[in-house]
């Protein structure tokens, strides 16, 4: 397997716009730190962390297999990747209802167990997930470069190796000053317009890198 550096490079940098965006798994780690306090919060990231390691799995390797089989589908699930993507993009921008919602009173204190578990199925049981791993990861990938597989696994690798210490560091921040950044929504706008131009934006740069090959 070979990766391409400036490949890489974008990977990264569409990474770090998603890291920042307020989704279900954010909004659910900070919901326990500012509830329950950074330990409930800290508890709940490696609940999330593990439905994430278990999506990026089932999309490397289910996907590849799929690909193996029917090599002439790459390019469908890539067109269809890119598409997703714009849609994204633009459903981040315009979603008023995607801010945090915060509930910052003190709820019943929840065993370690429970609350690793409840991070696991919130993660697990959002097909939204599963969909963003499907149209993400082969966006990198290039037949000619190895094993799709692999190249999708090691994407996966670094989306995860970077989104972990950044969901931590949210829990511990919620658990400090939660109310206080719960209460400026202009933040929470201005990370949805950051991620939502970022999606289009990679989705465009795909598509047009796409054209190029063709040439």
């Amino acid at each position: 397997m070979e990766i391409d550096i400036a490949t890489l490079g974008v990977f990264i940098l569409a990474s770090v716009a998603l890291y920042i965006s307020p989704g279900p798994d954010m909004i659910y780690v900070a919901s326990r730190s500012i509830g329950q306090g950074r330990r409930a919060g800290i508890v709940s990231c490696f609940g999330v962390q593990t439905g994430l390691i278990i999506h990026m799995l089932a999309a490397s390797f289910g996907l590849a297999a799929l690909l193996a089989e029917f090599p002439s589908a790459f390019e469908i699930i890539r067109w269809l990747g890119i598409g997703y993507l714009v849609y994204m993009g633009v459903r981040t921008m315009t979603d008023r209802n995607s801010a945090f919602e915060l509930d910052a009173q003190k709820s019943a204190a929840w065993s370690d167990q429970k609350l690793y578990l409840q991070g696991l199925f919130v993660n697990l049981l959002n097909p939204k997930i599963a969909i963003f791993f499907l149209a993400f990861l082969p966006q990198f990938t290039d037949p000619a470069m190895g094993d799709l597989s692999t190249q999708m696994l090691f994407y996966g690798v670094v989306f995860n190796l970077g989104g972990f210490p950044w969901i931590l560091f949210m829990a511990v921040l919620f658990g400090a000053a939660g109310n206080w950044l719960s209460e400026r929504p202009k933040m929470i706008t201005l990370q949805r317009w950051i991620t939502g131009s970022s999606l289009i934006g990679l989705a465009v740069f795909m598509a047009l890198q796409d054209a190029s090959q063709r040439r």
